[in-house]
């Protein structure tokens, strides 16, 4: 049975190997595969670390904190090539890069996937 008292479930957690912490937040931002920015104002944000090394956040809010604004077009990177979402979560996800370097790489590629990831992964190997 989960414990309901903070105090005990912070304690098994602490035996599973999971530290909790609370995190100082003003607002997060979602953003949708559709282009759409999804604002939290003032949420109450948990970190969770895994014995793994996975990072789990919990975000909580009330509905009325909850906001949609429709995300403002980027002006185009080099070249006027913008890689999609759809690109940069393919490159992260192959190449284990953080967003800036896919999109960077997306960018020198001018869209080429291939060689975009190439790029991240020559590098990681110190080519």
């Amino acid at each position: 049975m989960i414990p309901t008292n903070p105090r005990e479930l912070e304690k098994l957690l602490k035996r599973m190997g999971i530290k909790v912490e609370e995190v100082d937040v003003a607002y997060v931002e979602l953003r949708l595969k559709n282009g759409e920015v999804v604002r939290i104002n003032n949420p109450t944000v948990a970190l969770m670390k895994m014995p793994n090394k996975v990072l789990l956040y919990q975000i909580q809010t009330s509905e009325a904190a909850v906001e949609r604004v429709q995300q403002q077009q980027q002006q185009p990177q080099q070249g006027g090539y913008q890689p999609s979402e759809d690109d940069i979560a393919l490159v992260m996800e192959q190449t284990g890069a953080t967003r800036e370097e896919a999109v960077n790489a997306l960018v020198e590629a001018k869209g080429d996937l291939v060689q975009a990831a190439m790029k991240i992964l020559s590098k990681k190997r110190g080519g």
